[in-house]
């Protein structure tokens, strides 16, 4: 059990997500005043603010875990998310963002969409989905290499079904879709 926490820690969403935009924009020419402002940004839209949301959830009692285990109370936080998102997008593009960098956001807002109508019939996986989608932008925008990082689904999968999170069905599905979703985006506007 302790090594499935660990790995879920590891591979959390806010920690794929910030490394993804790290990543991405050491390969891309932006001033170091544009470089900081994007990575606040970015940090602050998928890490800052929907942490504050399920916090403040978790101490109103709306939830019994950081995890939002209960299926239907997701959607609030993904709601906000999606919201969040939309405007890192603009200010991203305000601030002249590398493209990879605006492409990863909007997959963000688009993915987090789709996870939203999913999560109202069935209990996909944000850390599958936020394990595929920045493994997908980073062989897209960075290197082909990255794709190897297509090996996480297992130890991924192994820890959330462990932890009883999920079903390895929900944890590959969500894998599966931000991975796919993200190449799709990264192809059509990168």
């Amino acid at each position: 059990m302790v090594v499935a926490k660990y790995i879920s820690v590891l591979l959390h969403p806010f920690i794929c997500g910030t490394l993804a935009f790290l990543l991405i924009l050491s390969k891309s020419y932006v001033t170091f005043p544009q470089y900081l402002f994007i990575i606040l940004i970015a940090i602050a839209a998928i890490v800052v603010f929907p942490a504050i949301h399920v916090m403040t959830m978790k101490r109103k009692g709306q939830t019994v875990s950081l995890d939002i285990p209960e299926r239907k109370k997701r959607i609030s936080p993904f709601i906000f998310s999606i919201f969040i998102y939309i405007i890192a997008l603009f200010l991203l593009w305000v601030v002249s963002a590398p493209r990879a960098v605006l492409v990863l956001m909007w997959a963000y807002a688009f993915n987090t969409i789709v996870a939203t109508l999913i999560t109202k019939y069935w209990k996909i996986s944000i850390h599958g989905m936020a394990l595929g989608g920045p493994i997908a932008a980073l062989g897209q925008a960075v290197a082909p290499v990255y794709y190897w990082g297509l090996i996480f689904v297992i130890p991924i999968t192994y820890s959330r079904v462990r932890l009883k999170a999920h079903t390895p069905e929900q944890v590959v599905a969500g894998f599966a879709l931000g991975f796919i979703l993200t190449i799709i985006h990264f192809k059509l506007l990168g």
